[in-house]
């Protein structure tokens, strides 16, 4: 089987969620607005909830408290309801019924710490839409649970890395291709932005600077989320290239403050995506 052939058979154990698709086509209205996008979203209670804390979360960093789902969905942006209700049904579908194969826990850090550190440099980058960064680092490694949904056996051999061999290595040796191609193709086929599922794709291609700012920001933010979350095996110094972020114009002083901000944030924001990260046994 190959990427594309992974990401078509979880969709058919994944549907879309309804709500999700009523939420899309509501988006590509232009006679819609928050609030009737708000009014659709209250139908669902358990994402009116997800959309509020959002809202309400280190992500967005609002100086006041968000009470309205109409407010919330202002501030988060009317596209950005359509990804997270998709992250939202992903949470629900695959759930922790199979963390005997992989480490779940560090599957949703090395996520959200991609995504935030995505959303950091494209801030410093003075890029507009630096949500849709942050969107592409929380997916980037949604092929990992793609392979735990359909053959848990191989997800635990690819989750055999160690410091001689990176993720991606070990992911190619295995299955012939990385999770992001995995990622990129179920991206697809949720019917995702473009920019989104390119830059999803591209993550790994990193033997040179690229020509696109997103991508070079999420080659970055993954290279140094794999450094965060796996720090027993790798360290900045020898596995990060420097012109992963020369090319940004930052500095590795501004990568170590990077990393220490969102460290501070993933804790903050990982309960978001991974509700069972804080209950105790």
């Amino acid at each position: 089987m190959n990427a594309i052939d992974y990401a078509k058979q979880v969709t058919e154990l994944f549907a879309v969620p309804k709500t999700a698709m009523r939420v899309k086509k509501l988006i590509e209205d232009e006679h819609s607005d928050a609030d009737s996008i708000a009014s659709l979203v209250k139908t669902d209670p358990g994402l009116s909830v997800h959309i509020l804390k959002i809202a309400n979360s280190a992500i967005y960093r609002f100086p006041r408290k968000i009470e309205t789902l109409q407010r919330a969905i202002q501030v988060i942006g009317t596209s950005a309801v359509y990804d997270y209700a998709l992250v939202f049904g992903m949470t629900n579908a695959f759930g922790n019924d199979q963390k005997e194969f992989v480490d779940l826990d560090k599957f949703w850090e090395q996520s959200v710490c991609c995504a935030l550190l995505a959303k950091h440099f494209a801030s410093l980058n003075g890029m507009k839409d630096a949500d849709r960064v942050f969107v592409s680092g929380l997916l980037h490694n949604v092929g990992e649970l793609v392979m735990l949904k359909v053959n848990p056996g191989l997800a635990k051999d690819c989750s055999l890395f160690d410091t001689k061999l990176s993720p991606k290595e070990c992911q190619y040796d295995i299955l012939g291709f990385t999770y992001a191609e995995i990622s990129a193709a179920l991206s697809q086929q949720w019917l995702l932005p473009d920019s989104i599922v390119s830059t999803i794709a591209m993550q790994h291609h990193d033997d040179k600077a690229s020509d696109s700012m997103e991508v070079q920001i999420i080659q970055l933010a993954y290279s140094l989320s794999i450094v965060n979350t796996y720090g027993h095996h790798y360290n900045v110094a020898e596995h990060i290239s420097p012109f992963l972020y020369e090319s940004l114009n930052i500095s590795l002083d501004e990568v170590e403050e990077a990393l220490d901000s969102t460290n501070y944030q993933v804790e903050q924001v990982i309960h978001l995506f991974n509700p069972d990260v804080f209950k105790v046994a």
